[in-house]
């Protein structure tokens, strides 16, 4: 009779035999599979770390990249209740008196008052021109003073009118508003009836009434008269935009304009302290803890000795300015460390922004060869979408599905072995069961021989 439980017949624990045997083989390659999958997860994170710190990088770098935020004007309004200001980096140091003779003003027309707002008006069109455009609102026999009003304003050529019913104690009227103020900007209104004459009657010649006359902006920098179209006055004064915001000709206004060497100094130090935290960064993910010996996840990665390589070779360059002369870091006050961070001489900077900022502005935001630039261009070769850690990204995600398929195919082995020893085991065990049956039935029956004797 065939044995049917593991191990019955031999007396031996063939799963648990079966198990360490699988075992022996299965534990060192499942840990050599943990190994390389922490080790790659490791990476995966470091470089994300590393992507979100030339990011950061970046958004330094990008407000020297024009040049504006290296060389800055600060501007002092003595009273701002007339007038506020601002320069861009063509402004020269100076001191003028404003004054605001009037505001620029938008033209405002109205038709004549009616006493119900909702009655039909005429039958026609409404012909608008300002400032050399044109364009024409048909209306309906039906349309009210909000019908008319709609039409003007949904007009899909309308060139720069609102149209607004405003009710008062004389009643209810239309007002046309030019968008835009000066004297350029009036507007003038045609009505041409096709049925009786409402149209002409409320908006015709005579009947129009100027609520509010186009006005230029009025101002006279050092005694020089000055007109605009707006109240934003741009480059009367070379570099400088004005906002007036009210009119007294018998007030003065201080506009002063002046070298802004501190807003300068504080930006070239924030490129200085952006580019310390990707070099200490960089440094980070890739050293080697001699007390723990343990080394970052990408201790001699090529991609961070090529970031290192490429961050110190540009800051030791030379860029050439438009006199014939170059300049580079250390010329500003900025030297580099053995360990490659960057530090500021505050003495020697703020030498160079007092008397040469342009120097500055040529060194990090010359088109394509300044500081900011290159090194703008550096980080984003790595950030960009399909750029170089997009690519190493994608290769780790393929070790890791390559691992995952190893580890499948080496269960599929495992469990094959499993089946492989314990059947081998199980047919062992039938052998050695059948074995010990014919032992004891041999035994006995030597045992059932006359003259045999049985040891008590």
């Amino acid at each position: 009779m065939a044995l049917t439980a593991t191990g019955m017949g031999s007396g031996l624990d063939i799963s648990n035999i079966v198990k360490v045997l699988v075992d022996a083989e299965k534990t060192p390659k499942e840990a050599m599979f943990n190994k390389k999958e922490d080790s790659i997860k490791a990476k995966v994170s470091a470089m994300g770390t590393l992507k979100s710190a030339l990011s950061t990088f970046q958004d330094a770098l990008k407000k020297l990249q024009t040049g504006d935020a290296l060389n800055q004007r600060k501007i002092s309004v003595s009273n701002e209740t007339y007038l506020t200001a601002t320069a861009d980096k063509s402004a020269q140091a100076g001191s003028y008196g404003i004054k605001v003779e009037q505001l620029a003003v938008n033209h405002k027309v109205a038709g004549i008052n009616v006493a119900d707002p909702v009655l039909p008006v005429g039958e026609g069109s409404l012909d608008f021109g300002i400032n050399g455009k044109s364009f024409s609102v048909d209306i309906a026999a039906t349309d009210s003073l909000s019908d008319i009003a709609k039409k003007v304003n949904e007009s899909s050529d309308n060139a720069g009118v609102t149209a607004t019913v405003i009710t008062s104690d004389a009643g209810s009227r239309l007002i046309f508003s030019s968008n835009k103020s000066g004297e350029d900007n009036q507007i003038s209104i045609t009505a041409n009836d096709t049925s009786g004459t409402g149209l002409n009657d409320m908006f015709g010649a005579g009947n129009i009434t100027t609520l509010q006359d186009a006005k230029n902006s009025v101002i006279y920098i050092d005694n020089q008269k000055v007109t605009s179209q707006t109240n934003e006055v741009k480059n009367a004064i070379a570099g400088m935009t004005l906002k007036l915001t009210d009119a007294d000709l018998s007030k003065t206004t201080t506009l002063k304009i002046e070298q802004d060497d501190g807003a300068v100094k504080t930006n070239v130090k924030a490129f200085v302290d952006a580019y310390n935290s990707l070099a200490t960064a960089v440094d980070k993910m890739s050293s080697y803890d001699k007390d723990k010996k343990t080394a970052a996840a990408l201790q001699g990665d090529s991609m961070v000795r090529s970031i290192e390589s490429q961050l110190r070779s540009i800051s030791s360059e030379r860029i050439d300015t438009d006199g014939g002369n170059s300049i580079a870091l250390y010329d500003i006050g900025i030297k580099t460390d053995r360990y490659g961070k960057l530090s500021v001489d505050d003495t020697k900077l703020d030498k160079v922004l007092s008397e040469d900022m342009s120097s500055v502005e040529a060194l990090f935001s010359t088109p394509d060869k300044g500081l900011a630039n290159r090194f703008y261009d550096l980080a984003d070769s790595y950030v960009k979408s399909r750029g170089l850690i997009d690519s190493r990204q994608t290769g780790y995600t393929s070790q890791q599905s390559q691992i995952t398929d190893q580890r499948e195919a080496f269960k599929l082995k495992m469990d094959q072995l499993t089946a492989r020893l314990t059947k081998q085991y199980n047919a062992m065990d039938l052998v050695v069961g059948q074995l010990n049956q014919q032992s004891s039935g041999l035994i006995d029956r030597i045992n059932s021989l006359p003259g045999a004797v049985k040891k008590g």
